[in-house]
């Protein structure tokens, strides 16, 4: 029974351990591939992107096109915004931005400059555990 317990508590602490070093690997790891790590706190981007997932943001390639479908974050007053490319005017230098899950477009243009970056990737739930 001693030596049961012990297993336990051993393999209790790799696990611990091992999920530690995961969540920093997800946090720190893509600042090595020149992007930003941020936690989804809303669900204006359901189904594609829930609440609590953790997105995985780059800027655009020199050959790369701001196009719509994308999905960008940026900067709006105190808050960073990540929502779904719906037109792109050119002109003008700005996109007209929407969330899945909302039924109106956003209000503001967003211009080409305010755009931090496009959304490579994301993994849902972890969030959750980073956000304090």
């Amino acid at each position: 029974m001693k030596k049961a317990m012990q297993y336990l508590i051993r393999w209790s602490i790799n696990l611990a351990l091992a999920a530690a070093l995961l969540l920093a690997a997800a946090v720190w790891l893509p600042g090595l591939f020149h992007m930003k790590a941020y936690v989804v706190k809303s669900s204006s981007m359901e189904p594609a992107i829930k609440a609590g997932s953790v997105i995985y943001v780059s800027q655009y390639r020199e050959e790369e096109t701001i196009s719509p479908g994308d999905i960008v974050s940026f900067q709006t007053g105190d808050a960073k915004v990540t929502h779904r490319v719906v037109a792109v005017d050119t002109e003008q230098g700005s996109v007209i931005t929407k969330g899945d899950a909302n039924k109106t477009r956003d209000s503001q243009p967003v211009t080409f400059d305010a755009i931090e970056g496009k959304v490579r990737f994301h993994i849902p739930v972890i969030g959750y555990l980073l956000l304090r």
